[in-house]
């Protein structure tokens, strides 16, 4: 089963309708330039094959509601209540910390995600749930 198809089926089940998106972020490799992208330096990377995928539903309210099929839990937040945590969903929670105190009004979510971006290797499996989560 593909990892579209893997989400969007869990999504069904977990929230009882299907998801009215479906995200794909892909990880990347750098293939010159790295850790140099953020002091002006040159920086060669690319996209790979290997992404996170996101079956998602917008929510009336401003509650998170994301279920990890890889880590295999559920986590919940509020955008007007962003407290430190730990794990996975800081990297969405950051992302949502960033969006607001740049100015964007955000609604919330409900949604099913899964990747095969290895993580820990260097293939920015972080940057792509963030991405995913833009």
């Amino acid at each position: 089963m593909s990892l579209q198809q893997a989400v969007t089926d869990a999504f069904t089940k977990l929230f009882g309708k299907r998801p009215s998106f479906i995200v794909r972020a892909p990880g990347r490799v750098n293939l010159i330039g790295e850790h140099t992208d953020y002091n002006d330096g040159f920086v060669l990377p690319m996209a790979i094959d290997r992404a996170i995928w996101i079956a998602l539903q917008p929510c009336e309210d401003r509650h998170v509601s994301v279920h990890s099929l890889d880590f295999e839990e559920t986590r919940t937040f509020s955008l007007d209540n962003l407290t430190r945590d730990n794990g996975w969903i800081e990297y969405i929670k950051g992302t949502a910390w960033a969006l607001q105190e740049a100015g964007h009004t955000l609604n919330g979510w409900e949604g099913v995600m899964k990747g095969d971006v290895p993580k820990g290797a260097g293939l920015s499996s972080s940057a792509a749930l963030e991405m995913a989560t833009t």
